[in-house]
């Protein structure tokens, strides 16, 4: 589960493989987005609110269009699921694009992906277990926790 950027709208990942974006003053979903086939585990918002991602069980990370509940690409980013997601920070992603994140996951690695292009950037190796948990810092680093 998470908040959009302007706290407007909620976004949630579900046991049924769906993705949810919510109205949070009318508690509705304005979209029930299908796509992945398994659990989504894990979602993130871009810092402009503009995309949209979320990762299942089965290592899948999809992009959404969250204003019109439409997926606008899905990626195969892991060998094991996605524990976790987050979104190069506004101030220091080129020109404000929001166009870079960080997946974490259960098969020890965290990858850096260009949602515009849909291709790894990077792979970043040195965990001997899952990583559970990534944030992208506010300086450009990326921080990583394993289980």
């Amino acid at each position: 589960v998470s908040y959009s950027p302007d706290g407007k709208h909620l976004a949630s990942g579900g046991g049924d493989a769906t993705v949810r974006f919510w109205d949070v003053r009318t508690s509705t979903p304005r979209h029930t987005c299908k796509g992945h086939k398994d659990h989504v585990l894990s979602t993130a918002w871009s810092p402009d609110g503009v995309r949209f991602a979320s990762g299942d069980k089965r290592g899948y990370l999809m992009l959404w269009d969250p204003a019109k509940g439409e997926a606008l690409g899905s990626v195969k980013a892991h060998n094991k699921w996605i524990t976790g997601m987050a979104w190069e920070p506004m101030h220091s992603s080129e020109g404000g694009k929001c166009e870079r994140l960080v997946t974490s996951s259960k098969d020890s690695l965290s990858k850096i992906w260009n949602a515009r292009t849909k291709r790894c950037e990077a792979t970043l190796a040195g965990h001997m277990d899952s990583v559970e948990s990534v944030k992208w810092g506010g300086e450009g680093l990326i921080y990583t926790a394993s289980g």
